[in-house]
C-alpha cells in the first residue's frame, strides 16, 4: 500500500483509508460483530493504517476499542475520530466531553486527527469550538485538529466555509466530499493543500451509488440513510453512474474502481476513505491499489462531463 505525507502533520497515511461508519450498525444496515471486527483486521494485514471513525457512528468506536485490545497495535494505525457538538455556543462543553469518551471507547491514550463534524460558521463560535480542541491538543489526548466539511451537500457556501478555515490556520486537516459526481471542491483542495493543510477526501462512491450495484428504481429501506435521497434525484444519480459506466475500461473492471483512482488522484488529496461491512469489501477496496492511475485523457472526461453537476447530485429530502 503506498503512502502520502498528509499535510503539514507529516503522518503517512495509507492511499487508502478505512471509514468505520458502516460498521456501527447504524445508517447502513445490521454488521455483526465477527464482520466488524474481522473487516478492521483485513484492512489492516493489507497494509492500511488509516482508520476514521466518529462519536455519531453507532457501536464503531466500541469496535475498534476491541480489535486494539486483541491486536495490541494501535501505535501502528493513525486513528481518527469526530465529534458533531461546537456548531452552536451552546455545546462547545460538550466537545471536552465527547473527546473523552471516544478516547474510552478506543481504549487509547491519544487520537491522531480529532475533527469537528460539521463544524460551525459563526466566527466567534469556530473561536471558542477551536480553543476546545487546542486545549486538548496541548494536553496530547489530541495530535491533530480537523474539520470534517461539510456534509450531507457541498455547495457555494462549503467552498466558503472550507476558505474560512483555511484562513484561520488553526486547522491542520480537511476531510472533504471529492467524487466524479461532487467535484466543485477541487480548487479548495488545491488552496488547502498550498497552505499545509491535510486533506483527507470522503465520500468517492458517494455511499454505495457508484458501485453500480444499484439501478434507477431502486428504493432504500426506511432505516438506510440513502433512503432521505427523493425518487427523482435518486434516479437521476443512478443514471448518470449508468453513463458513466460507459467510459469503464481494462483494467479497470467496474465504476467502482474508477472512481476510486478518480478521486486518488487529485494530488492534493492524501487518502480517501472507503466504508466495508465485511472482508470481502475490504479486499474490493484494497485491490484497487494494484491498478494504474487513470489515464489523463480519461481524467479530463471525467471533469469535462460531469465537473459542475455537484448541486444535482446533493441530497434533496423530501
Amino acid at each position: 500500500m503506498r503512502k502520502r505525507i498528509l499535510g503539514s502533520t507529516q503522518l503517512e497515511v495509507s492511499e487508502i483509508g478505512f471509514g468505520a461508519w458502516t460498521i456501527g450498525g447504524e445508517s447502513y444496515g445490521d454488521v455483526s460483530e465477527t464482520d466488524a471486527i474481522d473487516a478492521i483486521d483485513s484492512y489492516v494485514s493489507a497494509g492500511g493504517n488509516f482508520i476514521d471513525t466518529a462519536r455519531q457512528y453507532g457501536a464503531s468506536e466500541k469496535l475498534i476499542g476491541q480489535y486494539f485490545n486483541t491486536n495490541r497495535n494501535r501505535e501502528e494505525i493513525i486513528l481518527c475520530s469526530k465529534t458533531f457538538a461546537g456548531q452552536q455556543m451552546g455545546t462547545i462543553s460538550k466537545i471536552r466531553e465527547d473527546i473523552e469518551e471516544s478516547l474510552k471507547l478506543l481504549g487509547t491514550s491519544y487520537i491522531d486527527i480529532y475533527y469537528l463534524h460539521q463544524p460551525p460558521e459563526d466566527d466567534v463560535v469556530i473561536d471558542k469550538a477551536l480553543y476546545q480542541l487546542e486545549k486538548a491538543k496541548d494536553e496530547g489526548l489530541i495530535k491533530h485538529i480537523g474539520a470534517s466539511l461539510k456534509g450531507p451537500n457541498v455547495s457555494r457556501s462549503t467552498v466558503d466555509l472550507c476558505r474560512k478555515y483555511i484562513q484561520c490556520g488553526r486547522v491542520d486537516v480537511f476531510q472533504l466530499v471529492y467524487s466524479i459526481l461532487r467535484q466543485k471542491l477541487h480548487e479548495v483542495i488545491t488552496e488547502a493543500h498550498e497552505a499545509g493543510i491535510g486533506i483527507v477526501a470522503r465520500t468517492a462512491l458517494e455511499s454505495g451509488f457508484l458501485t453500480g450495484k444499484y439501478l434507477p428504481g431502486h428504493i432504500f429501506p426506511e432505516s438506510d440513510h440513502r433512503a432521505r435521497w427523493s425518487k427523482e434525484h435518486l434516479n437521476f444519480i443512478l443514471g448518470t453512474t449508468l453513463d458513466i459506466k460507459k467510459i469503464v475500461s481494462p483494467p479497470y473492471e467496474n465504476i467502482a474502481q474508477m472512481a476510486t483512482k478518480f478521486t486518488i488522484g487529485n494530488p492534493g488529496v492524501s487518502t480517501l476513505i472507503l466504508g466495508a461491512r465485511d472482508t470481502d469489501q475490504v479486499m474490493k477496496n484494497m485491490n484497487t491499489k494494484n491498478l494504474p492511475a487513470l489515464p489523463d485523457q480519461t481524467l479530463e472526461t471525467l471533469k469535462q462531463r460531469y465537473g459542475n453537476i455537484t448541486e444535482k447530485c446533493n441530497t434533496k429530502i423530501l
